[in-house]
């Protein structure tokens, strides 16, 4: 019996904010999304980036907007990541390392840790070169 390890993405907060409001690169989430309930993939989401999408729609459509699209993000097939020591200190590493927001450190921690593609709109990621796959939308 062979062990088949699954393609795995890893959602930043851009691009999981893409698709919660319809915008250009939601088809390409959407695409992968789509995979991850047919079980051709994993898709990740640490808690971390999780809590920044929820915020930033609070912020700007208020609380039960945000609420709303938490809950519709559950229901999603996206395996929210808690927050670990290992990843962590991943992050604190790599926020030292490089001018990088500090969510964007978990997102790609997750990213290294899992061997998974980084999916995001966010040109952050650039610093960090060829230390992670990374996909644009």
């Amino acid at each position: 019996m062979t062990n088949t390890v699954k393609l795995a993405y890893v959602l930043d907060a851009c691009a999981l904010l893409r698709l919660a409001q319809n915008e250009p690169g939601a088809d390409k989430v959407e695409a992968i999304l789509n995979q991850a309930q047919a079980e051709a993939c994993r898709v990740l989401l640490h808690q971390i980036n999780l809590g920044e999408v929820v915020y930033r729609i609070g912020k700007h459509f208020g609380w039960t907007v945000a609420a709303r699209k938490q809950a519709e993000i559950s229901l999603l097939p996206i395996k929210t990541v808690a927050f670990s020591d290992d990843i962590f200190w991943a992050a604190v590493k790599l926020k030292a390392q490089y001018p990088m927001s500090y969510a964007d450190c978990f997102a790609a921690a997750l990213a290294i840790q899992e061997q998974a593609i980084l999916l995001t709109s966010d040109p952050e990621f650039n610093a960090l070169g060829n230390t992670l796959n990374i996909v644009k939308i």
